[in-house]
This record gives structure tokens, C-alpha cells and sequence, in this order.
């Protein structure tokens, strides 16, 4: 006769609580990574009604970040204004997406000068902002052969990644992006005779800042009679559901100590 002896092994609950907490840690930081890094909020200038000039010096809410302030600073005669493109709504550019999409909305009227004129925008965040949650939208710049070949030109003094053009199926030439080291431009890719599209225009093009930041700065080198409209996005600061996360899984270790 043979005898069989069955071996019963027990896990201690603590541990099985502590494993599925380990679980929910990953599993929140790869959510908060993925939803980070697809889901833009671009500024909402509202009060300021669609077609107005947006008030220098405003401070706007922008959801994860807190109040914007922007300050605008022109040399030439220029038209400013909050815009909206029905093309540039619920668009997508690599990794990210968007719903609702607005710009602050800038035309060189021209002052008797064929050659192009500069202006700037700051935004002034209330605090540092992380590496890579601040991205810059930067649509409508022109390029023309006349007068021996004139373009508008977007620049910042900080490192960024292109996400890509999106163009809602308008006929916009691609932006031409030249990153170096702590500074990118912004231009059209294509040229033509006078001012016609697509290379009076770009699409909507897209990038990530990739410094921390407290302000941000564009500045503008704009064609006469060209207008160029830009914005700003944020994302939620990547990993926060996952901290919080930790931040239970260490309680419960902790509570466990103490037993």
C-alpha cells in the first residue's frame, strides 16, 4: 500500500496585499505614461471672445499647470487675435492627440517694408514645469520667391522634439523643423511665387519642449502681410497616478512594521 502526502503551502496575506499593490504600481505607471503622452490640452484664451485681441499681460488657466501669464511684445503694425481653424480640431501628431484647438493669431499689416518684422510671446508659468509636459503649436508660416526669396521664421531658445504637422486636410505646406543644441526654428518647406498655398502656410505643427521651464519664449521673424497663430499644450505631469500608487504600497509596508 502507498502512501500519498499531499504538502500544503500558505501565503501570508500580508504578502499576497503587498504583491497586488506591486501590481497596481505598475500597472498605473505605464497608464499614466501612455495617457501623458497622448492627450494635449491646449490654452483656452476664453474669456476673450473669438476674433478679439487677447488682453497683454493676461493670466489664463491652463489645466495641469495653473495660471498662464502672457505678455506679447510687437515692433511693426501687426493685428493680434484669438483665432480657431475648424481643420486644426481633434488632430493627432505622433504620439499625441487633441480635442478642442485655438490660437493667438498675429498678421503683419506691413509698415512700408518689403522685408519681414519681429515679434515675440512669453509664457509665464507658475512654476518649474517638467521636461517634456509643455508642448508649442506653431501654424501659418509663409515662404515666397518674391523680392529674392523671404520666409517667416519661428524660433525658441530651448530643446525640443517634433511631433509632426497635422493639416485637417488643408492645403498647408509641411514645417520645416532645424533643432540644435538649446534652440529650434520653425519654417515652411516649400515656396512658390506671391502668396498662395501651401507655401503661404504651414500645417499645424507640433513640439515637445524638452527642458524644464518656468517661462517660454517665441519669437516671431514675420513676412508683411503673413499671419502665423500658435499655442501652447499641456499633458499631465507623467507617472502622477503611479506616485500616488507608491505612495500606498509604502504605507502598507509600513503598517506592517509596526504590527
Amino acid at each position: 500500500m502507498s502512501i500519498r502526502t499531499t504538502t500544503t503551502t500558505r501565503t501570508a496575506p500580508g504578502l499576497l496585499r503587498t504583491v497586488a499593490l506591486a501590481t497596481a504600481v505598475a500597472a498605473a505607471l505605464g497608464t499614466a505614461t501612455t495617457a501623458s503622452a497622448q492627450a494635449l490640452t491646449w490654452l483656452d484664451m476664453a474669456p476673450t471672445a473669438i476674433g478679439s485681441s487677447v488682453p497683454n499681460n493676461s493670466s489664463i488657466f491652463l489645466p495641469n499647470v495653473g495660471l498662464v501669464n502672457i505678455t506679447y511684445t510687437f515692433t511693426g503694425n501687426f493685428l493680434d487675435l484669438r483665432g480657431i481653424n475648424p481643420l486644426f480640431q481633434n488632430g493627432t501628431a505622433s504620439s499625441t492627440s487633441w480635442g478642442a484647438h485655438e490660437t493667438f493669431g498675429a498678421t503683419n499689416l506691413g509698415s512700408g517694408t518689403i522685408l519681414p518684422s519681429n515679434w515675440r510671446i512669453t509664457y509665464t508659468f507658475p512654476s518649474l514645469q517638467p521636461a517634456g509636459s509643455i508642448f508649442l503649436g506653431v501654424s501659418g508660416l509663409g515662404r515666397t520667391n518674391d523680392n529674392g526669396g523671404q520666409q517667416s521664421v519661428a524660433s525658441v531658445n530651448q530643446n525640443g522634439t517634433f511631433m509632426g504637422d497635422w493639416t485637417g486636410t488643408g492645403n498647408y505646406g509641411a514645417t520645416t523643423f532645424i533643432p540644435t543644441v538649446g534652440n529650434f526654428t520653425m519654417n515652411n518647406s516649400v515656396t512658390g511665387p506671391g502668396g498662395s498655398d501651401p507655401w503661404w502656410n504651414t500645417a499645424l505643427g507640433v513640439v515637445r519642449i524638452d527642458d524644464a521651464i518656468s517661462t517660454l519664449t517665441v519669437n516671431l521673424s514675420q513676412l508683411p502681410g503673413d499671419g502665423v497663430g500658435l499655442n501652447i499644450a499641456s499633458i499631465p505631469t507623467p507617472g502622477a497616478a503611479g506616485l500616488l500608487a507608491l505612495g500606498a504600497l509604502a504605507s502598507t509596508r509600513r503598517r506592517r512594521a509596526t504590527r
